[in-house]
């Protein structure tokens, strides 16, 4: 079943009304294109195309390596390989 919302305007931004039973939970989604089509998912659900982890798996390890104290420099190459590495 299709169903239409209102897109509303605020200057440069454009945000659009979703009807009940179309709401997220949270703050924030995630958006793709898909042809001309735009996809929202939760946040959470949503994978990064980088590493294919979830965004919420993502966020435990950076809090993980936040919550480790100071120490070393964040290695980004080296987060993302043991990221790549704990993949399924």
């Amino acid at each position: 079943m299709n169903v239409m919302a209102r897109i509303v305007r605020s200057g440069e931004s454009q945000s659009v009304e979703l009807p009940e039973g179309y709401r997220f939970d949270g703050d924030e989604v995630f958006l793709r294109r898909d042809g001309n089509r735009v996809v929202l998912e939760t946040a959470e659900d949503a994978l990064d195309p980088d590493t294919g982890l979830s965004i919420a798996r993502l966020r435990e390890l950076i809090q993980e390596g936040l919550d480790s104290g100071p120490g070393e420099p964040w290695d980004l190459e080296a987060t993302l390989r043991e990221a790549r590495r704990r993949l399924p």
